[in-house]
């Protein structure tokens, strides 16, 4: 099925669940949607790719299941490395977008490079926030991190990629007759060129551009439930001569994370929270410096939905809450209307501090694109 436009295409249903090796052997993959006829997007929109690419999808009652085959006329070129989660950028890669409410503003981003190494985020349309990287046409958050399944390999003519996406990592309104919105890009390293699935323009939106993926119904995601329990310890202690050491009472410290995730809305809550174990920032100079550094949000709690609080002038920041007691936080969109509040209480030196932000976005009108010469 080409990509010209902003195609609609329907997936099977099929109940089988196969092993995520990137060999695509199972039979379901004979059954799947296949997707090809991409297009350059960069450097030089609108002619055709210089490398085929083909993409196979179709669904499990838990599960979207995406096989990409990238052909490559010149393979031991591609560049493929055992990089971190969200450092791919260096690398060949495949993005999937999931415009899950069809409402061509935001879009979840599973990325793999070659070898199955994965990034994801979400990119929102129309805003651009420090510390967040620009994307195609939008701001890309790099920060959530999905759960889902990857595994590739590097073939003798390109490389295959085999991904599965439960649908529990995603938000989405009822399937029932639901269309979403999907797109796939291929960059490819070495020549710089980028490759999206629908002939996708560099004009003001690259949402408003994808195709539109119908045919789910009866997913099997129910509520999703996280908890997380922690206690810490700490014993402080100090020489009060060459030969004693003197220590004094362990201090306990115990705490808990909670999330209730359901298709639309997501409800977090945390109490005595402890990011301990929490990526350490990058250090930052502050020479000459005029303007406060931005730290990235890397902490659990404030990452669910962070995209919903996201505005061009950067009005909310998450870091400014160092170190709460608690807080609790219900984020989501129902029809054209998303919402997020969150409410913390933050201790302090003298005095603990409550932060409170609550932010109601609704969409009006609908976004299209359609290019100079097409109808």
């Amino acid at each position: 099925m080409p990509g010209a436009g902003a195609p609609g295409f329907e997936i099977p249903r099929i109940d089988q669940t196969p092993t995520i090796d990137g060999q695509l052997d199972e039979p379901a993959w004979q059954r799947a949607t296949r997707l090809t006829g991409f297009s350059e997007y960069r450097p030089v929109d609108g002619q055709k790719a210089s490398d085929q690419t083909e993409v196979l999808i179709w669904y499990s009652p838990s599960a979207l299941h995406f096989g990409i085959i990238a052909h490559d006329s010149s393979p031991g070129s591609i560049r493929a490395t055992n990089a971190d989660r969200d450092n791919i950028g260096l690398d060949d890669s495949v993005r999937i977008y999931l415009d899950t409410f069809n409402d061509r503003r935001r879009a979840f981003i599973f990325g793999v490079n070659p070898l199955g190494v994965q990034e994801d985020g979400v990119q929102t349309e129309g805003s651009f926030n420090a510390g967040r990287a620009l994307g195609v046409n939008g701001s890309v958050d790099l920060s959530p991190d999905y759960q889902f399944d990857s595994k590739g390999r590097v073939t003798s003519d390109g490389y295959v990629v085999e991904v599965r996406i439960p649908f529990k990592s995603l938000r989405y309104p009822s399937l029932t007759g639901a269309t979403w919105g999907v797109n796939i890009l291929r960059k490819t390293q070495r020549t710089g060129r980028e490759d999206t699935w629908t002939d996708a323009r560099r004009v003001a939106s690259f949402l408003a551009q994808s195709g539109q993926m119908a045919g789910l119904s009866e997913v099997q995601r129910g509520v999703v439930t996280e908890v997380q329990p922690f206690v810490t310890g700490a014993a402080n202690g100090t020489r009060t001569d060459a030969t004693t050491f003197s220590r004094s009472s362990p201090e306990v410290s115990t705490g808990a994370n909670l999330r209730l995730g359901f298709t639309n809305t997501s409800v977090d809550a945390t109490l005595n929270p402890d990011f301990s174990q929490v990526e350490s920032d990058a250090a930052q100079v502050t020479v000459n410096e005029r303007f406060a550094l931005f730290f990235a949000e890397k902490r659990p709690f404030f990452l669910e939905g962070i995209e919903l609080f996201a505005t061009p002038n950067q009005l909310v920041y998450t870091r400014r809450i160092v170190d709460p007691i608690g807080g609790g936080k219900v984020t989501g969109k129902i029809g054209k209307t998303g919402f997020a509040v969150l409410s913390a209480l933050d201790q302090g030196g003298a005095r603990h501090t409550w932060s409170n932000i609550a932010r109601l976005r609704r969409d009006v009108g609908t976004m299209n694109c359609v290019d100079e010469g097409k109808q």
